[in-house]
C-alpha cells in the first residue's frame, strides 16, 4: 500500500490532475453556497433562535404543551443548541463533499483510463451495465437510510452522537466509492467479486482513512481525485489474480 500511496502522489501532484481537482472543489463551493443563500435556512434559524431564547412561539401549544414543556428546560435548550451547532456544521461539511464525490464521480473514467494505461495496460471486458449499477446503488441507498434511521436516536446522547452519525455516512462513502471505481477498473466477473467481499479491508480502511480526511474542511472537496486514484491502484492490483 506504501508503494500505491507513492504512485498515487507523483501521479496527482502533476498539472494535469491538479487542474482536474480544482473543477469538483469551485464547482462545489459554488453549488454549495447557492445552496445556502438561495435554498433557504429559515428553519435552522428559527430552531436556533428557539433554543437560545426559549420562545417557542412557532409551536401551537395548545396542540403541543408537552413538547413546549420538555424544550423549556435550561438543560435541553443546551442539547439543542450543541446539537444544531454540531449538526449543522456536520451536514455543511457532508453535503460539500457529497457535492464533490459526485462531479469527481464524471472524472472517475479518465482517471482509471489514465492509471490503466500507464501502470496495468489491462483489456477490460464485459463492461457492467448502468441498469445494474443503479439497481445496487438504490439497494445502498436504502440501507443507508436504515442505519441512519437506527443511529438518529443516539443522536440525543453526548459524547455518542459526536461518532454515532458518521457510520452511515461512512457506509454510504465505501460503498459509493467501490461502485464508482470498480464500474471502471473491473469487468463483470470482477466487480461480482469485489461486491460479495466488500474488496478486502485494506479497501475499508482506506476508505476508513480518506473519510476521515474528507471531513476537514476543504480537504474533502480537493483531493476526491487522489482517493479515487489510490483506489483505483488498490482495485487493478486486486484484479491481477484473475487475469494472469
Amino acid at each position: 500500500m506504501i508503494n500505491l500511496l507513492r504512485l498515487s502522489i507523483n501521479d496527482f501532484f502533476t498539472k494535469k490532475f491538479i487542474l482536474l481537482s480544482l473543477l469538483p472543489f469551485f464547482i462545489s463551493i459554488l453549488l454549495f453556497s447557492t445552496l445556502m443563500i438561495f435554498g433557504g435556512n429559515e428553519l435552522f434559524e428559527i430552531l436556533k433562535a428557539g433554543a437560545i431564547s426559549g420562545d417557542y412561539s412557532f409551536i401551537d401549544e395548545s396542540e403541543h404543551g408537552f413538547l413546549v414543556a420538555i424544550l423549556s428546560f435550561q438543560a435541553v435548550k443546551f442539547l439543542i443548541v450543541g446539537m444544531f451547532y454540531i449538526l449543522s456544521g456536520f451536514f455543511a461539511i457532508m453535503l460539500s463533499i457529497i457535492f464533490a464525490a459526485i462531479i469527481a464521480g464524471f472524472l472517475t473514467p479518465t482517471v482509471t483510463k489514465f492509471i490503466n494505461q500507464k501502470y496495468y495496460k489491462f483489456t477490460l471486458k464485459d463492461d457492467i451495465s448502468t441498469l445494474k449499477i443503479i439497481k445496487i446503488s438504490l439497494v445502498i441507498f436504502a440501507k443507508f437510510l436504515l442505519i441512519l434511521l437506527i443511529c438518529l436516536p443516539f443522536l440525543f446522547v453526548p459524547v455518542i452522537n459526536l461518532f454515532v452519525i458518521n457510520i452511515p455516512f461512512f457506509y454510504l462513502f465505501y460503498k459509493f466509492m467501490l461502485i464508482d471505481i470498480a464500474s471502471n477498473t473491473l469487468n463483470s466477473f470482477e466487480f461480482d467479486i469485489m461486491l460479495r467481499s466488500d474488496a478486502g479491508w485494506d479497501f475499508k480502511f482506506a476508505c476508513l482513512v480518506f473519510y476521515l480526511l474528507a471531513l476537514i474542511p476543504l480537504v474533502g472537496i480537493f483531493f476526491q481525485l487522489f482517493f479515487v486514484m489510490f483506489l483505483s491502484h488498490l482495485l487493478f492490483k486486486k484484479s491481477q489474480i484473475y487475469r494472469f
